[in-house]
């Protein structure tokens, strides 16, 4: 009998593995409740002021909040390795190419919001096209790690990894959880051919599903 329930006990990579997922899950959950939590700090009148773009008609730069790059002015540069194994993509060659540029933060790949943020990009990719404008994906996921998630998920775009979370910083989208380290905040913003910042968009954890047309329609008014 001992030995029959010796020999029922799991293996140590099993116990290994379920111990690795469980930890994953937890870090996912610990990561949306503070990226919740942190967008519920801000003022209503706030995040509707960022979230619409803050940038007046003339083209002037818009005020700017604090940790938030200001708008119609050049997005902070950046030179990060990409997940098609390509080295490493910078704004300058981003915006070389006389294309408009989503560059969307995100949490972490294969969590549950990250992957619907993706699929809603995919799914309205040609119309991004049609409107000359590229998508980019930001997370300090391992370039590996962004690898598969574009692979599992088909995607027509690509990620950047941003290890230590400095360019999430630099655009105001970075939260650090004390034990797990730092993370990219769900935002996305809008840069022009030209390098400048024109739109910026904030607690986009409450509108997921829909975040991927705002930006589309909001593409739309800055390229008419």
């Amino acid at each position: 009998r001992i030995s029959s329930r010796i020999n029922q006990r799991p293996s140590e990579s099993v116990v290994k593995q379920k111990t690795t997922v469980m930890y994953r899950s937890l870090v996912v959950l610990v990561i949306t409740f503070a990226v919740t939590s942190v967008n519920a700090l801000v003022p209503t009148t706030r995040r509707a002021f960022v979230s619409a773009g803050a940038v007046v008609a003339s083209g002037a730069a818009a005020p700017a909040f604090a940790g938030t790059p200001v708008t119609g002015a050049k997005a902070p540069d950046f030179d990060l390795p990409n997940s098609r194994g390509e080295g490493t993509t910078s704004l300058k060659t981003l915006t070389s190419n006389g294309k408009w540029t989503v560059l969307y933060f995100y949490p972490g790949a294969f969590t549950s919001g990250c992957t619907l943020e993706a699929r809603g990009f995919q799914r309205d990719i040609d119309l991004y096209r049609k409107l000359g404008a590229q998508i980019v994906g930001v997370s300090v996921d391992a370039p590996e790690k962004n690898a598969q998630f574009c692979t599992a998920e088909g995607l027509d775009f690509y990620m950047l990894s941003d290890k230590n979370g400095h360019v999430s910083k630099e655009y105001g989208s970075a939260i650090s959880i004390p034990g797990f380290g730092t993370f990219s905040n769900r935002q996305t913003y809008i840069i022009d051919p030209k390098g400048n910042l024109r739109w910026v968009f904030t607690d986009v954890e409450s509108r997921i599903a829909r975040h991927s047309q705002e930006v589309l329609d909001k593409l739309t008014e800055l390229t008419a």
